[in-house]
């Protein structure tokens, strides 16, 4: 007996119509696609892009929906613009009018219900924090490492913490753990959502777990792993918004 076909999920065709900068290293690319109509999504699900890098090889980047207007089907894509990676290349070069071949949406997390929630991460999860907040009614707690200053965000939450990396190397979770440590959290039942560099958002879940958050109530994605080469460069991997 063979085996059943593998399911695809379809290739959708959309057009760039808009492009903004909510921050200097961050750059919105607005796409507009018939398929998205009518879409229903949950915060922080993502799509997957076709991408050519450089050397013509074919790629595929993961950007998450920041924000979906399903009545005329645009999502605004963010992307943090970082060396020469082929998602930042993208996202610097796009204009209004390019076509965008993509997969999706697509993603696990689903909201826990709870008295209140904490989101952290670094600059590649701050869509998807962004996306979080504005979707829960309960108090929220954003924690975000960002760079500097320049890179803040508004974000829909209760209690929002800037974390400013500065010159510190980023990828470790020297600066998040002692901030998560510090942080006085309410009572009752709370969910954590940790997206980022994967090793440290596996550290800040030991940190909520030794302080009473449900192993259960954490929702950890890594976007981004810095002890992982890329397989064709050597390099570093690229961080997805």
């Amino acid at each position: 007996m063979s085996a059943p076909p593998v399911r695809r999920s379809p290739v959708h065709v959309g057009t760039v119509v808009a492009i903004a900068s909510p921050a200097p290293r961050m750059q919105r690319v607005t796409v507009r696609c018939e398929a998205m109509v009518g879409a229903q999504i949950r915060p922080a699900q993502d799509v997957e892009l076709h991408l050519v890098d450089d050397s013509g090889r074919r790629v595929k980047r993961r950007y998450t929906i920041r924000d979906l207007r399903a009545g005329i089907g645009e999502m605004d894509l963010d992307v943090v613009l970082h060396g020469d990676w082929p998602g930042s290349t993208w996202g610097r070069t796009a204009r209004p009018g390019d076509e965008v071949r993509f997969q999706g949406p697509r993603g696990k997390l689903e909201l826990r219900p709870a008295d209140w929630h904490l989101m952290v991460g670094d600059e590649s999860a701050l869509p998807a924090i962004a996306a979080i907040a504005d979707a829960v009614a309960e108090p929220s707690i954003v924690v975000v490492e960002i760079p500097d200053p320049q890179e803040q965000q508004p974000v829909a939450a209760t209690d929002v913490r800037w974390v400013h990396r500065g010159s510190h190397a980023p990828g470790t979770p020297d600066l998040l753990l002692p901030t998560v440590s510090a942080l006085d959290l309410p009572g009752g039942k709370g969910a954590a959502y940790l997206l980022g560099e994967t090793r440290s958002m596996v550290a800040l879940r030991a940190v909520l777990e030794a302080r009473g958050i449900a192993h259960e109530a954490i929702f950890v994605k890594g976007y981004w792993n810095v002890a992982r080469p890329d397989r064709v460069s050597g390099r570093a991997p690229e961080r997805p918004g």
